[in-house]
């Protein structure tokens, strides 16, 4: 399938391993992001990564070349805090790091030990307390829901745990599976087509994983592309089916600046 990139009005964008890897932006973004903004493009960020608040994510990309706000982030934090602020849901158990808190606290949860409902997200200090913790919330009956379901994420030339490894170790000892609020769940499409007006056929999620970009671009109905730069080999990606296959592979974001 060729895509008519000139054609697109709404570029959509995952960070990791698409348009960073969180100390340096990966080739020619800052140059591409830049140039569809000069084109008029509507430009958005997607992620999983609750590392950083998405007030942090603008900041950060803003600083590194990519000018935008935090209107313009979709963070797996940010779709979980609205989820449960319109649940009703006043305080979660949070694993996770201080832009996950700040996200949270932002819609007015609270995060306490003693919550109803667990989040499980990236935490690079997750350790035994926190996991006999949850597990003992879960025992008395707690929800559990996650922000992503990947078992790895890239800092620099590093991979660190993502959200599965800490899943399968509250899994192993409740039997219990989380809701998933992150991409490609209904709770992140949503949250986006609440936020934002988007046209399907003015719309391209441009992202280098099969399960969670591309599905998440194919159940949305937008147009996808692949791009080599991250998770996905050209050959996993010319073997994908169904939900998973992409629209296009491109070798590297610059691809999509030759069509203008």
């Amino acid at each position: 399938m060729i895509i008519p990139f000139k054609n697109i009005k709404h570029y959509i964008f995952d960070l990791d391993g698409t348009i960073w890897t969180h100390t340096d932006l990966l080739p020619h973004a800052d140059y591409v992001i830049q140039k569809l903004q000069k084109k008029g493009k509507e430009v958005h960020f997607i992620t999983n990564n609750t590392i950083l608040s998405r007030a942090d994510i603008a900041k950060k990309l803003t600083r590194m070349g990519i000018r935008t706000t935090k209107e313009h982030i979709f963070s797996a934090g940010y779709v979980a805090s609205k989820y449960f602020e319109e649940k009703g849901i006043t305080e979660i158990y949070a694993i996770g790091e201080h832009g996950l808190v700040t996200d949270l606290s932002e819609a007015g949860i609270k995060v306490s030990e003693n919550a109803n409902n667990i989040l499980l997200s990236i935490d690079r200090s997750f350790n035994y307390s926190k996991l006999k913790h949850a597990t003992d919330l879960i025992n008395k009956g707690a929800e559990l829901y996650c922000t992503g379901i990947s078992k790895y994420f890239r800092v620099g030339t590093e991979l660190y745990p993502a959200e599965a490894p800490t899943i399968k170790a509250v899994e192993t000892l409740t039997g219990k599976m989380p809701i998933h609020l992150g991409k490609p769940s209904d709770a992140f499409k949503s949250r986006m087509s609440e936020d934002i007006t988007l046209f399907p056929e003015d719309v391209l999620i441009i992202g280098d994983d099969l399960n969670e970009d591309i599905v998440f671009a194919n159940k949305c109905g937008f147009k996808s592309a692949l791009t080599l730069t991250g998770n996905t080999s050209k050959e996993a990606a010319d073997d994908a089916i169904s939900m998973k296959k992409p629209g296009a592979v491109i070798r590297d974001l610059k691809e999509i600046t030759t069509f203008y």
